[in-house]
Parts: C-alpha cells; structure tokens; sequence
C-alpha cells in the first residue's frame, strides 16, 4: 500500500498523507474504489479528471455489483455469456453475429460436419484451413485469437493447446477483415466498438461508446461516431504502449456508425432481459457484426478515456428503476415456492 501511495504521491505531486484521504472519502463513496481502483483510474490525479465528480467513478467490484443489479434477470446470463448460444440466438433473429464454422468438442458421440470430436478431427480441420486465417475463441470465456498456421510445429502446439485446455468447447469462426477506411488507419485488423446500453421503459438505447484500437481506446461522440479523445492502453502496472495512430485517429469517424449503433439497439431489444449489456460490434468489410457481448461490462475504460464517472444523473436513474424492478420480480419469485 505504502509503495503504491509513494508511486501516486510522485505522478501527482501531492504528499502521501493527502491522498491517503482523498482515497479513503472515494472508497466510501458510491463509487466504492478499492486502492487498485484508485491507481488505475488515476483519481490521485486532479487535474487529469479536470471538473468531473469522482464520486461518480465506480471500481471494478463495485461495476460488477451495479451490473448485477441491473441485470436482476440472472437466469438470461447464461445465454449472454456463452458464445455459441448467444451468437445462434442473434443470428436467428437476423442480427449480423459471426457464423460459427467448426466446434471443437470433445468425445461427442453423434456426428456432425461442423463438430471436431477428437484431437485427430481438430487435426485434419486446422490442416484444411491452413492457407485461411480463422478467429479461435473458447464457448464460454477465456481469450480471442487469430489462427494461422504456417508450420507443422505450430500446428502440433495448436492441437495440444485447444485438446488440453478447452475440450469443453472452442470455436472457429470466419477472420473478416474490416471497413476499407478503418484498414486505411490502422490495418487489417478487425476494431470493434464497444457500446454500453440502457433498456429502460422507453426501449433501448446506447448509453456510451468507445473504439478499442491496436495500443490505444477512442472516446466517441455519440451522435456522429467521430473519435474524440485517445488514451494509450495500459500493458501493465504504470506502463502505458504507445498508440500506432493516436495522432491520426483523431477525427476519424467509426464507417456505418447508424448501422453499428442500430446492431447493439436491436440486439438489447431482442435480450430484454438484460437492461444493461455491452456489446462488441465492428465494422466490417460486410458492414457491422455483432462480435460478442457481456451482461457484466468492464467500465474502467469507458471512464478513463471519457474522464467522467459512470454513475451520472442518467444512469443513478436508471439503475434505481432497475432496483425497484428487481425487488418486484424477487417478490414474485418467493409468492411462486
């Protein structure tokens, strides 16, 4: 702790003693920031947060109670949080998920073109798809990655890792290359936005945005899409890599920007059980796809690059209407048994 104090103490100039109860007002405050919070949030930091209110900056336990808060309807997360389902439930519905190619799952008795059974058929699979680059992501969890095999080593390490690791399920799914204007700044690489939204009374809406890029997060204006501010990404504690293209990103505006907010709003229409969601939509060479979404949104970014708390007047609304409601259907729950 004290170590931690003496780093924030430096970055900001002011003596230990000062933040030490700066931090301890924030931590019992609505925003309820743990000391790592505190650090990574740079609320020891006055003039980076300029005018806005601290106390509306949540910590990321605190982000997650608010989720679930929300999203009172715990029985819809297991849909929103495995991937194959969630993205046939989209797809079914018309929205633009990834298509699933092959599913790794394994000792499966009954046969299937798209389902990979043993390592051998994992196999045989790669080595089919050697000259394509294919996304690999686990059913439920875990890390996105990009798939090209080049050599007869990687694709026994390939093999070993997906057989070992995730024999209860793990995708691969088609690599789309993005909109011509995104690959014009930053590459080949596919950028998905990241919108937060709100399902209220009034039907869905998109609350926040950012655009997660190689090395950096844009702020977005939400009418326009248009980047308005760009904050290196953290790789680690205090180390910050230097964005590819923060200088030329500024100004840029996200292609199809109506269609990629339209994609989040119809998809929260379609899971109405879920008030609160983050979606992941990039545009693509084919326009926008939905990539994933998450019933317990990471807000850390979305207030870092924003400088201003989550927990505005908008949203403290919000999420007291989502409570009362989820008094309501707790009620309701206990008449039943």
């Amino acid at each position: 702790m004290m170590g931690a104090l003496a780093r924030m103490a430096e970055a900001a100039g002011a003596p230990p003693t000062r933040l030490m109860r700066d931090f301890a007002a924030l931590s019992l405050g609505p925003g309820r920031v743990s000391l790592s919070d505190y650090e990574q949030l740079r609320l020891y930091d006055e003039s980076f947060w300029g005018e806005a209110d601290r106390r509306a900056v949540v910590g990321r336990r605190r982000g997650r109670e608010i989720a679930l808060q929300a999203n009172y309807r715990h029985d819809c997360f297991a849909l929103a949080t495995n991937r194959l389902a969630a993205g046939a439930y989209l797809a079914a519905h018309g929205l633009p998920a990834l298509p699933v190619e092959a599913i790794y799952r394994e000792g499966l008795a009954t046969p299937s073109s798209h389902v990979l059974r043993t390592r051998d058929e994992l196999r045989r699979f790669l080595e089919q798809t050697a000259q394509r680059t294919l996304v690999g992501r686990p059913v439920e969890g875990g890390r996105v990655r990009t798939i090209a095999v080049e050599t007869p080593a990687q694709l026994d390490r390939l093999v070993d890792e997906i057989g070992e690791m995730h024999a209860g399920g793990y995708l691969f799914q088609p690599h789309l290359a993005p909109h011509p204007e995104v690959a014009a700044v930053i590459g080949r690489r596919l950028a998905a936005v990241r919108l937060l939204t709100l399902n209220s009374d009034h039907g869905p809406k998109v609350f926040r945005a950012i655009w997660k890029l190689p090395g950096c997060v844009a702020q977005l204006d939400l009418r326009t899409g248009e980047v308005l501010r760009v904050l290196a990404e953290p790789t680690g504690e205090g180390v910050h890599r230097r964005p590819r293209s923060a200088a030329s990103l500024r100004g840029v505006r996200v292609p199809d920007w109506e269609l990629v907010k339209a994609a989040a709003v119809e998809a929260a229409r379609l899971m109405d059980g879920l008030a609160f969601v983050g979606w992941d939509v990039a545009p693509s060479e084919h326009g926008p796809v939905i990539l994933g979404l998450t019933p317990t949104p990471d807000l850390v970014r979305f207030q870092l690059v924003e400088r201003r708390g989550i927990l505005d007047a908008e949203f403290a609304a919000f999420l007291e209407g989502q409570r009362r409601l989820g008094a309501e259907h707790a009620e309701q729950l206990r008449a039943c048994w």
